[in-house]
């Protein structure tokens, strides 16, 4: 088993590269173009849920800082809050950790994750979680099942709802063939007990280049793992390990099955596509989980909800009514023909643009930087990030400094400006552009201006 692993782990690039080419990421030719991320007012109040449950992932608790422990209190205050709340359907039916609940699985961080979910669950809530990658520095697989109570992996039935889920083996965030065979069993069990529902399945590592930052955090096994899933489109898969901000657009994605992102209580990464830097600054202003409703046509609505400003998400968008909330909306998990959050949404996506009065500025500081200050360009769907570049007028065909920097989209509010510092060239005449760039990299017009450095 130890060969077959490391075998794997060389592996790993050449599979991705053949998951390029094999179907991970291609996109059938009738499926839906277009994508509407959030629901109008009507099509809301159509939506009547039979059953409802909260997930999230990478809460890290840990003995040093109270603070996640207490973003996890207020994950199960604010969902019963909503629950509550609801014009029709007021039950919290589970509550979904999908590992790295603890920081370093020590039987004092246990403790403290058991008691905050004892003083806070209801009995009409059930308690689903499986572990990470993290929880494997102390106690390990028996520090687990001791305090928790649970297997490691483990398939529920919650309302005539199957929930399946896999932890990880002590290898990072890998799983053994034994799972995988016990995993393709339970999915049959699943189908047959419930052919017309959706299962939802969970594992801490992602399926490489599905949701965002797969493509740089995901499990060691999900070439063996992705094609286990895709024979069940009405597979909803779970997972989390990358600290991925859930309002970014690309947090859901479909193909042949549905993979959704998880997001963190503990701190924001992103992922390795812009700039040298993965953990923005402020990152830590990261809680969230996702709230999961099923109707009784088996419709699934998700909505991400920041736990920072106690309510759902708006769309990321700063062109939307900053009222407007971000919805996921899954009207057939089984016609994978009109999956509507597929690799499909980059043809239509809008090009982010910055407005007529969109103003930047660029001084010369005492430590040697040149700093820029830009307005916030606009897009339909997200503004991802910038480039800003220095061009000598001398000789303007290429940049001769350059950054790039995200756009806070993850924070709300999102900020209205930005500021970055780059190290200044010689003397000379330069011109500074910034250029914006939404989720799939695509780049609008840039905005620029002059700087003279003595």
């Amino acid at each position: 088993m130890l060969l077959f692993r490391r075998i794997a782990s060389v592996l790993a690039l050449p599979l991705a590269l053949v998951l390029l080419v094999t179907g991970l990421s291609v996109v059938s030719k009738n499926r839906q173009t277009e994508l509407e991320q959030t629901l109008d007012e009507e099509t809301q109040q159509a939506f009547e849920p039979v059953f409802r449950f909260a997930i999230a992932s990478d809460v890290h608790i840990t003995t040093n800082d109270n603070t996640n422990a207490e973003r996890l209190g207020k994950l199960f205050e604010t969902a019963y809050r909503y629950s509550d709340g609801h014009a029709s359907y007021r039950s919290l039916d589970a509550v979904v950790l999908v590992g790295d609940n603890c920081d370093s699985g020590s039987d004092e961080e246990y403790e403290i994750l058991k008691r905050v979910i004892n003083e806070n669950i209801r009995p009409e809530t059930q308690m689903v979680t499986v572990m990470g990658n993290h929880e494997f520095r102390y106690t390990g697989l028996e520090g687990y099942e001791r305090h928790m109570g649970e297997p490691r992996d483990k398939h529920v039935v919650i309302k005539g709802l199957h929930f399946i889920g896999m932890s990880p083996n002590p290898t990072d965030t890998w799983h053994t063939p034994d799972q995988l065979f016990w995993l393709g069993r339970e999915l049959r069990k699943a189908e047959k007990d419930a052919p017309d529902k959706p299962i939802f399945t969970m594992q801490h590592g992602h399926i490489w280049n599905t949701v965002y930052v797969s493509r740089s955090w995901f499990t060691q096994m999900f070439l063996p793992l992705h094609l286990v899933y895709a024979k069940y489109p009405q597979v909803i898969n779970f997972s989390g390990h990358s600290h991925g901000p859930i309002n970014n657009p690309l947090d859901i994605w479909q193909n042949s099955y549905t993979q959704i992102g998880t997001g963190t209580l503990n701190y924001f990464e992103m992922e390795r596509d812009i700039g040298d830097n993965t953990v923005p600054e402020g990152s830590r202003n990261a809680a969230q989980y996702l709230i999961v409703e099923v109707d009784a046509q088996n419709r699934v609505r998700v909505q991400p909800f920041n736990i920072l400003t106690e309510d759902f998400f708006k769309t990321p968008s700063n062109t939307d009514d900053p009222g407007k909330q971000l919805v996921w909306q899954i009207d057939d998990v089984f016609d994978t023909a009109h999956y509507a959050y597929t690799s499909a949404r980059k043809k239509t996506a809008s090009i982010p643009y910055f407005e007529q009065d969109a103003a930047v500025t660029a001084e010369l500081t005492g430590d040697g930087k040149v700093r820029v200050t830009f307005d916030q360009a606009k897009d339909d769907v997200c503004v991802y990030g910038y480039r800003i570049s220095l061009y000598d007028n001398a000789k303007p065909k290429k940049a001769v400094a350059e950054k790039e920097i995200y756009s806070g989209y993850y924070f709300e509010p999102m900020p209205e400006t930005l500021t970055c510092a780059i190290d200044a060239p010689a003397a000379g005449s330069y011109t500074v552009k910034v250029v914006p760039l939404n989720v799939w990299l695509d780049k609008g017009e840039a905005i620029g201006t002059e700087i003279i450095i003595p």
